[in-house]
Order: C-alpha cells, then structure tokens, then sequence
C-alpha cells in the first residue's frame, strides 16, 4: 500500500480520521458490483464524478486504475465478500472501509430499491458525516484461521446431526442395541446391520448414515489435529490456555475470532461481542425494585458471537463440574447454592473467562502463580495430542520440557515461591 492510502489513519483504529476529496459508495455483491464516485469537496453540494452500476468483480482493479482518483475512500456496505474487496483495494493503493447496513437504513428507501441508488446512499452518507465508525476487518492470516473454525464447526454439527438421525431411525424400528460413540460408531452400526439382519430400504439408509458419519468424523480429527499445528507455534493461543476450562480448540477460535484484543476498549466489550450482553429494557422503579431482591435476573441479548458464546458456555460448565477447589469454581458454586439455575451460573462463569481472556490478550502480566500447576497438567496433555514425534520435531524432547517452557513464558516474571521450612522435632 503507497504512502498517501495511509494518510489519516490510525494503525488499529476503526474511525473516519480524515477527508479524502473522492468519496465512492459500493454495494457488493457475488459477481457484479455498483459503484458510485462522487467529489466531496463542498459536502452540503456533492457532485457525481463517475458511475458503474454492473461492474464485474474481476474488473475492479482495472476500473479503478482507469477512473477512480487516488485522493479516494471506498465505502463498502458489509456483506459476505466486503472484506475481500477491501483487501483487493488495499493492494492497489485505495483506502476502503465497511461500514454495518444499520449505519445507513434511516436513509434507504424500500420502495426505490436499486444498487446503484444504494451506492450514491452509502456515498452520500460518508460526505455528510452521518457515518462515524468503520467496520472491523480480519487479517488474511485470521481470515483463513476462521475458515478453519468455521468448517471445524460444520463438521462438528453435521457428525452431530447424522448421530441423531440413526438414533431415530433406531428407535422407530425397535432396533434395541448400544451404539458406541465416536470413531466405533459407523462399525457398530454395520455389525447390528449383520445381527439382526436388517433388509430393504432401512439397511441402505442406515449404511448410507453411518459412511456419513464416519466422513464427518474423520473430517473432525483432521481438522483438529490442523488446529492443533496452529496453536502449538502460536505463544498467544498457549497464554489463553491457561484459563481453565478453555483448552486448544476455544483458544485457537476465542484468537481468530478477536484477533486484536485492543479494538475492545474494555472487557466487558468483549464479553458483549462474545454474547454476554444483558438486555438493558428497565423502566421507572423496576431495577431498583429487583436489584433489591438480589439481582436483575435479565436475561442475555441474543446479540454477539454465537459460536464464541456456545465455547465460553461449555468452559463454564467444564469450570463448575472439573475445577471446584479453584477460585473461579468456587465463585460459580456459591451461585449454585445461592439457588441460581447451573446453566446461568456457567454463563456468569463464561463471562468471567472471555473477561480474563481480554486481558492476557492484552498482554497484561499474570498477577499469582495459583495456576501454575494446572497449566502444567493441560501443556502435557496438549503434548499428548500431537506425539512425541511431532513435538520432538518442534524442538520439545518431553511432555515435562514443554509444560516446563510454556510455563515459563506466562509465570516467569513471577517470583517463586519459598519452600516451607521444616519445623525442628522438639526433644
């Protein structure tokens, strides 16, 4: 990207910081785009400089080239691919930014529904002020990393999804057996296919699912053994592991998915995106009524991450049932017993977590060497994971040594702590 692409923007920043004369309004979609040019230097009286409404998107780079001036911002209305054109913009020296469809619905009209006119909209705006913040946009490293979580996640829910299937086409034909999980599952199912010889249309539908399943499970553990490749070269994806509850897989998404903890300016703007946000709709006395009765009791927004959500849930839960005698474990069961539902106190646990992920992302140091030894323990498990060979390749010789190493990135600022004295035997 040249030098004068740079101008009036912050590293890390998602604010308009300056006002290029140019201002192009684009409405993106799979193969054809609407793009719309207008000069901004008087913004109560913008004029059209130029306009596409059926341009190809293997044509951007030589239309812009051609017509759209340098002293230019883009602004892109997120969609599927917003990040894409961003990117190939930036490569060929054009400032882009993506803007949410909210930012701008109070001034499209349903009944003039065009990509041209959303265009000049999304133009318009820009030179008007009426849009104030830009878009976050991943990386191309971290835009592969969600890919990867993203089609993780599909594995997960169609292996899943296949599962009940032959479940209910078990119980419907009485077919009384246990089914083992995971891998074994699809040969089970095909040596209850021989005992009880199974014929017809309900042989074939089952041997279908249970290929199925075994591709979907195959295509798991591939999967998370790449996740796991990625992790284990990656010092912040280990840092987050030592949250308890939270091992490679949620690391490795809770950092694809954020990427860069400092566009959160607080913690509990994270826990927000993350999907641990409370609806905020009291009116009057009424919070001030329910507070007194210990506690709002409003329940999440709906809003946020769901994926990154779903992972903190399952961590608090992981925190209530495996790390009672931990503080956080303790702070959960006492919600427990205060008579809070398990499933909101592992919610309230999750929160906790992404919080304190916010902060190691940050950077900012570990105050106490509490967990030391449980990290330790989840390090040699991880080495498991991916075998002795494959570490001892990475320069790891033990399970020990690399607990050890990794141990010693997060906790080494920390002074050790003494060994107690032995008291002398009175005689």
């Amino acid at each position: 990207m040249n030098e004068r692409t740079q101008e009036g923007r912050k590293p890390g920043s998602t604010k308009a910081t300056s006002r290029p004369r140019y201002v192009v309004g684009m409405d993106a979609h799979s193969r054809k785009l609407a793009i719309s040019v207008w000069d901004g230097t008087d913004p109560w009286n913008p004029t059209r400089h130029e306009e596409n409404p059926h341009c190809d998107i293997n044509m951007v780079k030589q239309y812009y080239e051609a017509h759209v001036p340098l002293d230019s911002i883009t602004i892109i209305e997120a969609s599927t691919n917003s990040a894409l054109l961003k990117a190939m913009l930036d490569e060929i020296g054009f400032r882009a930014e993506v803007v949410r469809s909210d930012a701008i619905a109070d001034k499209q009209r349903k009944r003039k529904v065009c990509d041209i006119n959303d265009a000049r909209t999304l133009a318009n705006a820009y030179i008007h002020g009426d849009i104030k913040e830009f878009v976050w946009t991943p990386s191309p490293e971290y835009s592969e990393y969600r890919d990867i979580m993203f089609a993780y996640r599909d594995a997960v829910k169609e292996a899943t999804r296949t599962s009940n299937r032959i479940w209910s086409i078990c119980c419907r034909h009485g077919f009384d057996f246990d089914i083992k999980a995971g891998v074994t599952k699809a040969e089970s199912i095909r040596s209850m296919i021989r005992e009880l010889n199974v014929s017809g249309f309900i042989k074939d539908r089952l041997e279908m699912l249970a290929c199925d399943y075994d591709y979907y499970t195959k295509r798991r553990g591939e999967l998370e053994r790449q996740i796991a490749e990625i992790v284990v070269q990656s010092k912040a994806m280990l840092a987050l592991m030592q949250l308890p509850g939270v091992y490679y897989i949620a690391a490795f998404a809770t950092q694809a998915v954020v990427e860069d903890a400092r566009r959160f300016g607080t913690a509990s703007k994270l826990a927000a995106y993350g999907g641990f946000a409370m609806i905020g709709n009291t009116s009057g006395e009424e919070e001030e009524k329910s507070r007194s009765k210990g506690g709002t009791g409003k329940p999440l927004d709906g809003e946020g991450r769901r994926d990154l959500k779903t992972l903190y849930c399952e961590a608090g839960h992981t925190v209530l049932n495996n790390c009672k005698g931990m503080k956080l474990g303790k702070w959960g069961t006492r919600l427990v017993f205060r008579g809070k539902h398990k499933n909101k106190a592992a919610c309230a646990v999750g929160r906790k977590l992404l919080t304190y992920a916010w902060h190691i992302m940050r950077g900012d140091p570990t105050p106490n060497r509490e967990d030391e030894a449980f990290f330790k323990r989840k390090m040699k498990r991880f080495f498991s994971e991916l075998g002795a060979a494959r570490m001892k390749e990475l320069g790891y010789g033990s399970a020990s040594d690399f607990a050890d190493k990794q141990a010693e990135v997060i906790y080494g600022h920390l002074q050790k702590a003494e060994a107690p004295k032995a008291q002398k035997s009175e005689k």
